[in-house]
C-alpha cells in the first residue's frame, strides 16, 4: 500500500468516524429532547392534577338547568333469555314498567340533578352515584332508606361521560338483583359530540338459580347480559354505513370481559368520565367491573358481532351461542368483489355452531331412542331424509325452526316414531316433562342431562323416539324453555 492510499484510508475512516458521530449525537440530541417532551407532558399532566379544585361542588355552582329525577323500586318477574323468567329488583319511573336496567338519567353538564327516591319495596336500599366526583358525601348513599320512606340526593354534573347509580345497601345481593342504571352526563360544548346518535351496551351476569331470600348469598352465573337480556333477546344496533355513532359501554356486573368487534374497529374516546387526551383505536375492550368506556363506532356494509371473548359468557346456561352476543348492522353487505350479496343468511347465525354438540356422541338412553346421522355436516338442511317422506309414512316428524316446535300437538298411534329435526342454527333438546323437572324422572330426554352434561341436537341433526305406551307426553327445550308442546299418544 503506498502512501496515497493509507492517506486515502485515513481520510475516509475518518469521515465515516465524523458522520457516524454525527448521527449518534443527533440521535441522542433526539432521544434527550423526546425525553425531555415526554417528562414535560408527564409534569404538565401531574401538574394539573395537584392544582385542579377538588372540593364540593356546591348546588349554587350549577351553570346548567335544574334537572329533577323520582326513582322507584319494585319487584318484577322478566325474561332473560328465551323461556327463563327470573325475579329482578327494579328501579323506574313513577307509572312507568322498572326495568334492569334502570331507566338512564340523561343530564348535561353544568346541571344541577335532584333525585328524589321512594323506597316502594320491601327491602332497605340507598342510591350510590357511581363515578360522580366532587359530590357532597352525605350525597353519596350512606343511609339505607327504609321501606316506605324516601330521600333526595343533589349533585352537580361537573364532567361530562358515562355513570351509574345502584343500590349500596347489601350491595352484593342487590345489584345482583338488578338495583343499577345508567347516568349520562352529555357534553356541554355541541362541538364536543362528534357523533349521530348513541346507544347504551350495559354488562351484568346472571345466576337463575339464586334466591334473595338465602340467609347466605351466593352467586354462581350462569347467564350473561346486554341490557338486562341474553342472546338471541338481545336487539341489533344499527349505524348506517359512514355513520359515525357513540356506544357507552358499562359493567355493571361483577365479572371483567373482553368485548371483540368482528369486521371492524373503534375509537376509545374516554373511560369512566374522563376523556383521553389521544383516543386509541382497537377491535377488542377488556372492561373490569365498575368501569364505563366510551368507543365511537364508523358504521360500514353488512352485519357482524360484536361479543364477548370470554367463552362461558356467550353460552346461556353453558349451550352456546347465547350471553354477552351484539349484532352491528350497517348497509346491506357487498361480495369481496364488490357486488351486492343477495342470500347473506341470518346474520345471527355468524360462525354459530353448538360447541355442546358431539356429532360421534352416543345420545341413546333406550332402546325406543336413536340419533340419525342422515348427512354430513356441511350437507344443505333441505336434503334431509325427512324432508320427502310420504303422507302415510310410519314416521311423523316434528321441526324445530325459529326457537319453536311447528307442531305443538301431534296425534299418533302406539308404536309411532316421531322424529325432530333441528333447522336452526343453535342447538335444542326434546326433553320431556316441565321445565326445572327431575333429569332422572324423565320420559325421555334427547339431551340425556341425567348422564352428565347436556348433549344438544346441532344444526341439521335429528333425534327421534318410539312411543311405546299410551298418554300425554308434554316436552321443551332445556335451553330455551320457552319452547314447548305435546305428543298424545292412543
Amino acid at each position: 500500500m503506498n502512501t496515497k492510499q493509507v492517506q486515502r484510508r485515513i481520510t475516509t475512516t475518518t469521515v465515516a468516524l465524523a458522520v457516524l458521530g454525527a448521527a449518534l449525537t443527533a440521535g441522542f440530541l433526539a432521544s434527550a429532547s423526546s425525553s425531555r417532551s415526554a417528562g414535560t407532558a408527564r409534569d404538565a399532566i401531574i401538574n394539573h392534577f395537584q392544582q385542579a379544585a377538588n372540593r364540593t361542588v356546591t348546588v349554587q355552582q350549577a351553570t346548567g338547568q335544574r334537572r329533577e329525577f323520582t326513582i322507584e323500586v319494585h319487584k318484577i318477574h322478566a325474561e332473560i333469555a328465551p323461556g327463563v323468567k327470573v325475579e329482578q329488583w327494579a328501579f323506574g319511573f313513577p307509572g312507568q314498567p322498572p326495568t334492569v336496567p334502570g331507566p338512564p338519567l340523561v343530564v348535561t353538564q353544568g346541571d344541577h340533578v335532584v333525585i328524589h327516591f321512594k323506597n316502594t319495596h320491601d327491602q332497605p336500599h340507598t342510591l350510590h352515584l357511581h363515578g360522580i366526583d366532587r359530590l357532597s358525601q352525605e350525597m353519596d348513599g350512606l343511609n339505607e332508606v327504609l321501606p316506605g320512606q324516601e330521600t333526595t340526593y343533589e349533585f352537580v354534573a361537573t364532567e361530562a361521560g358515562t355513570f351509574g347509580y345502584h343500590c349500596h345497601f347489601q350491595t352484593y345481593l342487590h345489584a345482583d338483583m338488578g338495583m343499577y342504571g345508567a347516568i349520562i352526563v352529555e357534553p356541554k360544548e355541541a362541538s364536543a359530540r362528534v357523533w349521530k346518535n348513541e346507544h347504551a351496551m350495559i354488562l351484568d351476569e346472571w345466576d337463575s338459580r339464586q334466591n334473595p331470600g338465602a340467609a347466605v348469598h351466593k352467586s354462581e352465573p350462569n347467564y350473561f347480559l346486554v341490557n338486562g337480556k341474553s342472546f338471541p333477546l338481545i336487539p341489533d344496533i344499527t349505524i348506517p354505513d359512514g355513520q359515525t355513532d357513540l356506544i357507552r359501554v358499562a359493567d355493571f356486573g361483577e365479572e371483567v370481559h373482553s368485548l371483540h368487534m368482528h369486521g371492524n374497529s373503534f375509537l376509545i374516546i374516554a373511560r369512566n368520565g374522563f376523556p383521553l387526551p389521544q383516543p386509541v383505536q382497537e377491535d377488542t375492550l377488556l372492561i373490569a367491573p365498575g368501569e364505563r368506556v366510551d368507543i365511537l363506532v364508523k358504521g360500514r356494509d353488512g352485519a357482524f358481532p360484536f361479543h364477548d371473548h370470554i367463552v362461558k359468557d356467550v353460552t346461556n346456561n353453558g349451550i352456546y351461542p347465547g350471553g354477552i352476543h351484539v349484532m352491528l348492522k350497517g348497509s346491506p353487505a357487498v361480495s369481496a368483489y364488490g357486488l351486492p350479496l343477495t342470500n347473506t343468511g341470518d346474520a345471527h347465525s355468524h360462525a354459530m355452531t353448538d360447541m355442546q354438540v358431539d356429532p360421534n356422541a352416543d345420545v341413546t338412553a333406550s332402546t325406543t331412542r336413536e340419533v340419525d346421522e342422515a348427512y354430513p355436516d356441511d350437507s344443505p338442511a333441505h336434503s334431509h331424509v325427512y324432508d320427502h317422506l310420504p303422507k302415510n309414512s310410519p314416521i311423523k316428524v316434528v321441526n324445530i325452526k325459529n326457537f319453536a316446535f311447528d307442531q305443538k300437538e301431534l296425534h299418533v298411534k302406539v308404536g309411532t316414531k316421531v322424529a325432530w329435526v333441528n333447522r336452526d342454527a343453535v342447538g335444542h333438546s326434546v326433553t320431556g316433562g316441565t321445565p326445572g323437572g327431575n333429569p332422572k324422572s324423565r320420559a325421555f330426554d334427547s339431551s340425556n342431562e341425567a348422564k352428565g352434561t347436556p348433549v344438544m341436537i346441532g344444526q341439521g341433526k335429528d333425534w327421534t323416539y318410539t312411543f311405546t305406551k299410551k298418554g300425554t307426553y308434554l316436552y321443551y327445550c332445556l335451553p330455551h324453555t320457552n319452547m314447548t308442546a305435546k305428543v298424545i299418544v292412543d
